[in-house]
């Protein structure tokens, strides 16, 4: 009887790391997988097999900016596992510049990027939508003053 249990919880223990390794990744899609804590690779799209114990998908924190429909802006946060290689669109909200002849204007900035390279976007930067929200919004600022020559 105690055999007939030990086997029992090896299969389930054995099926639950089975199915726990099996990683399927769509299409345009990426995951960047640590083993015990460090880098280990970039899980390209398909079917790909960890060790479920000593592999862990990378956490990456993103951010979502929503207009729902009655033109309120939402912003939501969240820890996903799988970066989108796919060129993603991201909407600013308004901000003010300030021209040469220092008319106040409003402006509102619309940015297209991709991610190229999934293993130097999650490591070498803490959070990829703040940061490029604040490099448009300077490099718009800097900008803005010299277009009216």
């Amino acid at each position: 009887m105690f055999t007939l249990v030990f086997f029992g919880m090896l299969v389930a223990l054995i099926a639950a790391l089975a199915v726990n390794g099996f990683k399927i990744i769509q299409q345009s899609e990426t995951m960047v997988i640590e083993r015990l804590g460090r880098y280990y690779q970039t899980l390209p799209s398909g079917i790909n097999i960890i060790w479920p114990v000593i592999d862990k998908a990378r956490s990456i924190d993103w951010k979502y900016i929503i207009t729902d429909i009655n033109g309120k802006t939402i912003v939501r946060k969240e820890t996903i596992t799988r970066i989108d290689l796919r060129e993603t669109v991201y909407d600013f909200p308004k901000q003010n510049v300030i021209t040469r002849d220092n008319v106040a204007i409003e402006i509102n900035a619309l940015l297209y990027f991709q991610i190229t390279d999934p293993k130097r976007s999650v490591y070498e930067i803490a959070n990829l939508p703040d940061a490029l929200e604040k490099l448009t919004q300077t490099t718009l600022r800097n900008v803005i003053p010299f277009l009216n020559r």
